[in-house]
């Protein structure tokens, strides 16, 4: 550009210098008219070589670009180097998505890319074959229309991919696990993979648990029953024997509850067809927690309850219960004599909300992410101490799992925690 510049300065210097010599030798007429021919024939020349350009463009090739001549030749030149650049720039490029269409395709998981309004870019043959998409057919079109399922649906809606999705038991489809990431301007990339073989072995480990606490609990009970008898008999017994024997109902009446909440979680684990859309009157259900776990196991705490009795919820009464009783029951098992329990039931902005908020002793906050887990304690001497078995929040996150709701659990040491069961919009019933 600054050459451009410097060259219709020369030019102007020249042409005026041109114009005074002329002007000196010959008239005022022939000066002019040398000036109007000077300059006519320029803007021809700029015209002719303008037309070629505009030739070109309509055809851009590098094969018929002109030579040009004068300043056009270094404006042809560059944009010679800028084609030939561009040429090669997207030329890598095609080979990189070659590759990456390549490495796509051999991959055994399903790989979909849409763009921002979901409808389908690209896809690998695993996810053709697996969800059955034809590309000439179905590109450009909303990957809903092709993969119908409500919870996938609302996963992608919902634009939070934090966490994968897993759907089960879908009539001539496997399981799938699916996880979504960003790339582009609001495109995505969705992998479905094919988790059979651990749904299988998940099943198989469900099968085990629930077997062998079928097959424990009957001698167990015969136990039970046994050291009840022996604590009942009016036989002198030492210190040291009654002792024992305490020690004994407590740790079996311990293995007793441990089984059962084994059981129950398998149950809820296995039971994925299980009506969970019965009315069930939360207030009343309260009120039985109330009279059974609150008044039971309560030890001088302070309870609040903010309940909004005309608020109900379609789900499966037994497993909610047992949400609420476990949440209520670990409240108080980590909350010191005398603390405050709030128990709130709402709906707030058009969700069923369950909470319960405690000014206990608090969970690390490097503890909350697994503190769902089967088994998992902060402090295993404490749990056990107060009774705990370790697989009451895993029955709570199961239970809101399938009813399609989710935990969400705050916490800060020494001051406290809140867990939430935030269940659907579609299971209140106002």
């Amino acid at each position: 550009m600054n050459e451009i510049k410097w060259r219709a300065l020369f030019f102007l210097v020249i042409l005026a210098i041109a114009y005074l010599l002329i002007l000196n030798i010959f008239n005022l007429n022939i000066a002019i008219l040398s000036l109007v021919f000077t300059l006519t024939s320029l803007i021809l020349f700029h015209t002719y070589w303008l037309y070629q350009l505009d030739l070109w463009l309509d055809n851009p090739s590098i094969k018929n670009l002109p030579n040009g001549s004068g300043i056009w030749n270094k404006i042809f030149s560059k944009i010679y180097r800028t084609e030939t650049k561009q040429k090669k720039t997207k030329q890598e490029l095609f080979e990189v998505l070659d590759l990456f269409k390549s490495g796509a395709g051999a991959m055994l998981d399903g790989v979909v890319a849409v763009n921002k309004n979901n409808e389908i870019l690209w896809s690998n043959k695993t996810a053709q074959r697996m969800l059955n998409i034809i590309p000439k057919n179905d590109y450009n079109r909303p990957i809903f229309y092709i993969y119908r399922n409500t919870y996938f649906k609302a996963y992608i809606e919902n634009e939070n991919y934090e966490d994968t999705l897993k759907i089960n038991n879908q009539t001539s489809m496997p399981p799938l696990e699916i996880k979504v990431a960003y790339f582009g301007s609001k495109q995505r990339i969705i992998v479905f993979r094919d988790i059979t073989k651990e749904t299988e072995i998940q099943n198989m480990r469900k099968e085990f648990v629930s077997n062998f606490s079928h097959e424990i609990k009957t001698p167990l009970t015969v136990l039970i029953g046994f050291i009840e008898t022996l604590a009942e008999m009016k036989s002198s017994k030492s210190v040291s024997e009654k002792k024992v024997i305490s020690m004994m109902s407590g740790q079996a009446n311990r293995m007793n509850i441990l089984i059962e909440d084994l059981l129950l979680l398998s149950h809820i684990e296995s039971n994925q067809h299980v009506n969970r859309s019965e009315k069930i009157n939360i207030a009343k259900l309260i009120r039985d927690i109330k009279k059974n776990v609150i008044e039971v196991k309560g030890n001088g705490h302070k309870f609040d309850f903010s309940i909004d009795s005309k608020l109900d919820l379609y789900g499966a009464r037994q497993e909610i219960e047992s949400a609420f009783n476990n949440l209520i029951t670990n409240a108080i098992r980590y909350t010191p004599s005398e603390g405050q329990i709030s128990i709130r039931w709402n709906l707030i902005n058009t969700l069923p909300i369950f909470e319960v908020v405690d000014n206990g002793i608090g969970i690390p906050e490097k503890n909350i992410k697994r503190i769902s887990e089967r088994f998992y304690r902060v402090d295993p001497n404490r749990s056990r101490e107060t009774g705990g078995t370790g697989l009451g929040l895993a029955i709570v996150k199961n239970v809101v799992n399938q009813h399609q709701g989710e935990m969400k659990i705050n916490s800060d040491i020494g001051l406290g925690s809140s867990f939430k069961l935030i269940f659907p919009a579609d299971r209140a019933i106002k």
